[in-house]
């Protein structure tokens, strides 16, 4: 009796193990045709839902369809599958970790499952153990960037990712570009340069400059964060973010666009004449402290968005 348990469980152990091999092949062979693998119910409970596994899978579950009105979901499944085509054809390449995709029209039943209700989400399943809280991506906090991803998957497990981008050549055309510019000035204006030294158009440039950095550009370049966000279910465009961990492109235009009114408001306060009896200098007066008045409390009314428990306010 006892040898026949110990050969029912050597049979089940080869069995289980000709199982995994066969799943890890397959894997593979799918991996090399497309770095990130398009899961379906079937798919997924075949090669993340059975056991054992000696392999990790990164899932990001998005909504592609046109249909579904997911601006982020597109971009980050471009970043998505720029970390997987890295993963998949660097010197390094690990067949412990493969890449995979589940779109909600195609397997909506998973989504539920894992009682998902927004995308795009990304889950890290380990080969061994439970998920834990970790093994969720946090695209607020850390941007949908694949830099990022790659700097989460080192993270949960310990495979280093170098991210291969195309090349892109619009720095080397921008450069190209001003250097023409700068050109084409000096051989218009010829030997009279006084330009530069007129304090107005250094002024204007660095507010130019100032209003950029201040609303938020850089954070933005790099987390690439989306331009909006769109609710799938009410069609509701948000042109600001509800945290005070992230926020959108328009949103930072909406950010320079006050901040420089604000600044415009200070200088006819500055600049308006100290002549009493002339007029214009009250209208120039009254018209900079209301445009300072009136912005600033729509700067203040954005910050109480972002911040919930902010108590003041101006006009609104």
């Amino acid at each position: 009796m006892l040898l026949f348990i110990l050969s029912t469980a050597f049979l089940f152990s080869l069995a289980q193990c000709s199982t995994l091999e066969l799943r890890v092949e397959q894997l593979k062979d799918i991996s090399y045709r497309t770095p990130v693998i398009k899961m379906d119910e079937e798919k997924y409970k075949t090669f993340i839902r059975t056991l054992p596994r000696n392999y990790s899978v990164v899932v990001m579950f998005t909504a592609l369809s046109p249909s579904r009105n997911c601006k982020i979901c597109k971009e980050a499944h471009n970043e998505f599958t720029t970390l997987a085509r890295s993963h998949r054809y660097s010197r390094q390449f690990d067949t412990n970790l493969f890449f995979t995709m589940v779109d909600y029209d195609g397997g909506a039943s998973i989504f539920q499952r894992l009682k998902l209700t927004s995308a795009p989400v990304v889950l890290h399943f380990p080969a061994s153990g439970k998920r834990k809280r970790e093994d969720r991506f946090d695209i607020e906090r850390r941007g949908i960037a694949a830099e990022a991803f790659a700097k989460w998957v080192k993270e949960r497990t310990d495979i280093q990712i170098e991210v291969m981008r195309p090349p892109n050549y619009t720095n080397a055309i921008l450069l190209g570009l001003f250097l023409f510019a700068v050109s084409g000035t000096l051989i218009i204006k010829g030997n009279s340069l006084d330009f530069l030294y007129k304090w107005k158009y250094w002024a204007i440039t660095s507010m130019f400059i100032m209003f950029a950095m201040t609303s938020g550009q850089m954070w933005l370049h790099i987390r690439g964060a989306p331009f909006a966000h769109v609710d799938r279910h009410s069609g509701r465009t948000s042109f600001i973010h509800g945290g005070s961990n992230a926020m959108f492109v328009a949103e930072s235009y909406i950010i320079a666009v006050v901040n420089g009114l604000i600044a415009f408001g200070f200088i006819l306060l500055a600049d308006s004449p100290r002549d009493k009896s002339n007029p214009a200098s009250s209208y120039m007066s009254y018209g900079g402290l209301g445009i300072v008045v009136v912005f600033f409390s729509i700067l203040l009314a954005i910050f109480r968005m972002k911040h919930r428990g902010y108590p003041y306010s101006l006009l609104f």
